[in-house]
C-alpha cells in the first residue's frame, strides 16, 4: 500500500513537529541508522519500525537512501512518520490521512462505505479495518473527490472542505481561536480549549447517528441541553430511539411513525443525571469490542465474535447481537428485513426467488438486513429476460405488510397491471381495494389461524440466451485453441 499523503505540506526550511514525530534527516554518518514509523493507508495494524543500518560510505548511504524514498512515494513517506490524534488551530488532515487515537485504538478519516460509493467522514476501530463498523460523523455530508477532501481546524471550529470548498462546519461555541481537536481513546472526537481541556465546545458522541460507542450516552446532556437520540433514515423509512426517562432504563423505539417501547437491561447501561440520560457501559472484555447499533425497526448490542475453529459447528467471526430489541419475528415486523417472513414458528425466512443479502449475518442470528432477489425484473434488465415479471401468491399472512399504497382499480386485473406498470412496485392485494407495496416488503408474518390475508409478489426471470452466449463463447475459445495448436504444429515442422 502507498504510504499516506502529507497531512500538511511544509518546506523543510518551515518543517513543524506534529504529534511529537518527525523523521528528519540532516547529514549521514558512515553508519547511517534510520528508525521510522509506517503507517499503511488503510489504517491496518498498528505502526511497525523500519530500522535501516547500512555500512556504507556517505555518498552510497545518500544514494540509497534517496532511492528508498522514491521508492515509497517521496513526500508521502515523511508524512506517514506523522501519526497524531490531535489537529492544532490552522492545520488539517487530507485526502487518505487518518487521525489515530492516543491508544491506537480509533482512526478517522475519509473512508468509503462501499466500492465505488462516495467518501465521508467517520471513525472506525482501526485494527479491524473490512471488520470494523463506521461511525459516519460531519451530518455524512458526500465527498466526491478524495484527493482534494480535506478536515481543518480554524476559528474554533472544524470545517469539511473539499477543493477549497466548505461542506460542512461544527458550531464554534463560546470557545477561542485556539480551540484544537483531538480524537479520544474511546472514539470521541472532540472540540476542546487548549488552556482548559474540559471546556468542550463540540463532540461527536452528541451527534451519533445510527450507532453508539461504549461511553457514549442516549437522552439529555445538561452541558449541552442537546437530547441525543440515535437516528435511522433512508429514502423509503426513517426511525429514531430515544430515552423514555418515564420507567427505568427505558427507551422508545419509533419506526416511520410507530411507537415501541422497550427496556435496557442494568448491565449494559448507566442510568445518569436522575434518568434523564443513558450511557452504554464499556465491554467486559476489551478483545471483544461491542457497539450499539439501531437499524429499521430494530435496536441491537453488538458483540465481535471469533471464529472458532475447534468447535465442531465451524463458526465464522463476525458481529453477533448479544442484546437484540424486538427480541423475535412475532414482537416486530422488521426483524427479518426486507422481503424477509416470519412463520408460524418465529423462525425467519425469505420468500421464494430471495436470498439473505448477508448470509454470514443470517447465520450468527441477526436478520434484520434482509433478502435480495435472486433474479433481475424484467423492467429493470430492459427486457432482456426470458419472459416478463410474474405474480405469486403468498397467503395465510397474518395481516398486510407495513406502508400499504392505494390504487383506484375496479377487479383484480387492473390492480395487477398498475402494479406491473410501475418498474418500484414489488407487490399488490385486491381485496377491500387496490393496494399497491413500492421497494420494499416489511413485516411479512404466516398467521398461525384465522383471518388470513393475501398478497401478491412480483417476481423476475433469467436473462435471456445466457446458455447459447455461453455456448457460443465456449465454442469460439475451442476454435481458438485448436488455431493455436496447429500455428505450432505447422512452425515446429518448419526447417531451420
Amino acid at each position: 500500500m502507498a504510504a499516506e499523503r502529507c497531512v500538511r505540506h511544509h518546506h523543510w526550511s518551515n518543517r513543524r513537529r506534529i504529534g511529537g514525530r518527525l523523521a528528519v534527516l540532516g547529514s549521514l554518518p558512515q553508519a547511517l541508522f534510520v528508525s521510522l514509523k509506517f503507517m499503511p493507508t488503510d489504517g491496518g495494524g498498528a505502526a511497525r519500525p523500519l530500522k535501516l543500518n547500512v555500512g556504507l560510505s556517505p555518498p552510497k548511504s545518500a544514494a540509497l537512501v534517496f532511492l528508498f524514498f522514491v521508492l515509497l512515494g517521496g513526500s508521502a513517506f515523511f508524512a506517514a512518520s506523522a501519526s497524531t490524534d490531535t489537529i492544532l488551530p490552522g492545520e488539517s488532515i487530507s485526502g487518505n490521512q487518518t487521525l489515530v487515537s492516543k491508544s491506537g485504538v480509533f482512526e478517522l478519516g475519509f473512508f468509503s462505505p462501499g466500492y465505488g460509493i462516495h467518501y465521508y467522514m467517520g471513525v472506525r476501530l482501526r485494527n479491524m479495518v473490512g471488520n470494523s463498523p463506521t461511525f459516519w460523523l460531519g451530518d455524512r455530508v458526500v465527498v466526491t473527490d478524495l484527493q482534494t477532501a480535506s478536515l481543518e481546524m480554524f476559528g474554533g471550529s472544524l470545517y469539511i472542505k473539499q477543493s477549497g470548498a466548505s461542506l460542512w462546519w461544527s458550531p464554534a461555541g463560546n470557545g477561542s481561536s485556539t480551540a484544537l481537536a483531538v480524537l479520544l481513546d474511546n472514539g470521541n472526537l472532540v472540540v476542546r480549549d487548549q488552556g482548559n481541556s474540559s471546556l468542550v465546545l463540540w463532540q461527536s458522541f452528541d451527534y451519533p447517528g445510527d450507532k453508539l460507542f461504549p461511553g457514549a450516552r442516549l437522552g439529555l446532556d445538561r452541558d449541552s441541553g442537546k437530547n441525543i437520540s440515535l437516528t435511522y433514515t433512508n429514502f423509503v423509512h426513517n426511525g429514531s430511539l430515544s430515552v423514555d426517562a418515564s420507567r427505568r432504563n427505558g427507551f422508545v423505539l419509533t419506526t416511520d411513525g410507530h411507537d415501541n417501547r422497550g427496556t435496557f437491561p442494568d448491565w449494559m447501561v448507566s442510568s445518569q443525571d436522575n434518568g434523564s440520560s443513558l450511557m452504554l457501559n464499556n465491554p467486559e472484555s476489551p478483545n471483544r469490542p461491542e457497539f450499539l447499533e439501531f437499524h429499521l425497526g430494530q435496536v441491537s448490542l453488538m458483540r465481535w465474535s471469533e471464529s472458532d475453529p475447534a468447535a465442531n459447528n465451524s463458526t465464522t467471526a463476525g458481529w453477533v447481537a448479544r442484546w437484540i430489541f424486538p427480541s423475535d419475528c412475532k414482537s416486530g415486523g422488521f426483524f427479518c428485513g426486507d422481503f424477509g417472513t416470519c412463520s408460524s414458528g418465529g423462525k425467519c425466512g425469505c420468500v421464494d426467488g430471495f436470498a439473505p443479502l448477508h448470509p454470514v449475518e443470517w447465520g450468527l442470528g441477526y436478520f434484520v438486513t434482509g433478502c435480495s432477489r435472486s433474479l433481475p425484473l424484467s423492467c429493470e434488465a430492459n427486457s432482456q429476460t426470458e419472459h416478463g415479471d410474474s405474480f405469486a401468491p403468498l397467503d395465510k399472512l397474518q395481516g398486510l405488510p407495513y406502508n400499504a399504497q392505494d390504487e383506484v382499480a375496479r377487479n383484480d386485473h387492473e390492480c395487477r397491471a398498475a402494479c406491473r406498470s410501475k418498474c418500484y412496485c414489488v407487490a399488490y392485494s385486491y381485496g377491500h381495494g387496490c393496494k399497491l407495496w413500492y421497494h420494499n416488503l416489511y413485516n411479512l408474518s404466516s398467521a398461525a389461524r384465522p383471518p388470513y390475508t393475501k398478497i401478491y409478489l412480483r417476481l423476475g426471470s433469467k436473462f435471456r440466451n445466457s446458455k447459447g452466449l455461453q455456448t457460443k463463447g465456449i465454442a469460439l475459445l475451442l476454435a481458438g485453441s485448436i488455431a493455436i495448436s496447429c500455428l505450432v504444429l505447422v512452425h515446429s515442422r518448419l526447417p531451420g
